[in-house]
């Protein structure tokens, strides 16, 4: 018996010890740093919108990072509300920023500029008298695959093998990409097939990714024009773009052009495009993509690109915004060619527009009520399979894609980096 009472003593005073060390080691440890802040309150911010946060914080040591964070006072408490914001540090013992931040948050009273040393940090505040205002949208930052499909078959095309009207066979290739997003069985996808695309009526389709080779209605092949490109929904049917048998109609659904959003496409090529390259216009949208970066997964991140993408329009498009004194235009098309010309009975010569590495930018248009607004992207050309594996040589004409060759370009990867506005 007693050596029983005297391990569980042991273990009582064992027990006592690990929580004392574990509550020990929770305990946030003070950092001796000092803030010297511009700011020291603000009257009012507007959600979604940047404010300008300046000044310096020095410590004893090296600051491994100082984040700026969206907080509420509760008595002597301050909660977080928002996610940390990050400013990239240098790592030197006084550090100077200029922080853009983000209001992510209604009911924020404080914004929480957090120093940390080591395993340490401090904290100091500025206070927000009120937020006002509602954000105008998000934004969707994803590396996407799509693929180029092969003709589907239906009673249209194949009525041997589908003898009756409004019925045809499946496909499930990823060729469909939605700005705004689609709810398929309570998801919200932005890649989607064409029986996704086909179930939802073609409701909010952006555009599709295809290889222009034959009218997949009856089967002809296209002459002048060949290859990758991309397409809004509204010309799915043209005479060169060739994907008819996605807007057959299969058991009453069928992808229809009125749901979805117009969407256009401008072309924003590195310089090896030659004489058509504008280098303002391509470091402007190159250091706009990079600034974004690869991820918004936060509120405050998604706020943050879709405030950029905005400069899209102020800078390239600004005539939308109603600007009357030397205004810009964008330019751009309902459709984006890989390369313009390729097919064998055409007699020009083949020529290319993108390639991987570049930049497409995006417009979409949503209307509500007669009333246009727009949303923009970028989407770069990561990583697309190499069509010259399918050039021929046409006499007197120089290289084209093979009708034959052409085969070999469908179901092939293509890999997108796309970050875009989106509605909320």
């Amino acid at each position: 018996m007693k050596k029983s009472g005297i391990l569980f003593l042991c273990m009582t005073a064992l027990i006592a010890v690990a929580g004392f060390t574990s509550c020990e080691n929770d305990k946030e440890l003070n950092a001796n740093v000092t803030f010297n802040i511009s700011q020291t309150s603000f009257d009012v911010v507007n959600y979604g919108q940047p404010v300008m946060i300046s000044g310096t914080a020095t410590a004893e040591s090296n600051i491994s990072s100082i984040t700026f964070t969206s907080v509420k006072k509760e008595g002597e408490n301050y909660v977080a509300l928002g996610d940390p914001q990050n400013f990239t540090v240098t790592g030197a013992k006084t550090e100077t920023f200029n922080m853009e931040f983000f209001v992510d948050n209604k009911t924020m009273t404080h914004i929480e500029v957090k120093a940390t040393v080591g395993k340490a940090s401090k904290s100091t505040y500025i206070a927000v008298a009120s937020v006002e205002g509602e954000a105008t949208g998000s934004a969707f930052v994803s590396e996407v695959m799509l693929r180029a499909d092969t003709l589907v078959w239906n009673n249209q095309n194949h009525p041997d093998q589908y003898p009756n009207p409004n019925t045809g066979a499946r496909s499930a290739t990823p060729s469909y990409f939605s700005i705004h997003g689609v709810d398929i069985n309570g998801e919200k996808k932005h890649v989607l097939s064409v029986d996704e695309m086909r179930s939802v009526n073609g409701l909010d389709g952006s555009f599709c990714f295809l290889s222009v080779l034959q009218n997949t209605s009856n089967n002809a092949y296209i002459g002048s024009q060949r290859g990758y490109m991309f397409s809004a929904l509204a010309g799915l049917g043209g005479g060169t773009t060739g994907r008819q048998c996605d807007l057959y109609e299969i058991e009453g659904k069928a992808i229809n052009a009125v749901n979805a959003d117009k969407t256009e496409f401008k072309i924003i090529a590195g310089s090896w495009i030659g004489g058509d390259w504008k280098e303002d216009r391509y470091k402007f949208v190159d250091s706009l993509f990079v600034v974004i970066g690869n991820e918004a997964a936060t509120e405050a991140a998604k706020l943050r690109a879709f405030y950029l993408l905005g400069k899209i329009q102020e800078r390239l498009d600004n005539a939308t915004l109603g600007v009357a004194e030397n205004p810009t235009s964008l330019g751009s098309l309902t459709y984006a060619r890989r390369r313009t010309n390729a097919g064998t009975s055409g007699t020009s010569a083949m020529v290319e527009n993108f390639r991987a590495g570049d930049y497409i930018l995006l417009r979409s248009e949503r209307i509500n009520n007669g009333i246009s607004k727009y949303y923009y992207g970028i989407m770069q050309i990561v990583q697309m399979y190499d069509d010259s594996q399918a050039f021929v040589n046409v006499e007197g004409v120089g290289e084209k894609i093979g009708q034959n060759e052409a085969h070999q370009l469908f179901l092939k990867p293509l890999i997108l980096n796309i970050k875009v506005q989106t509605e909320l």
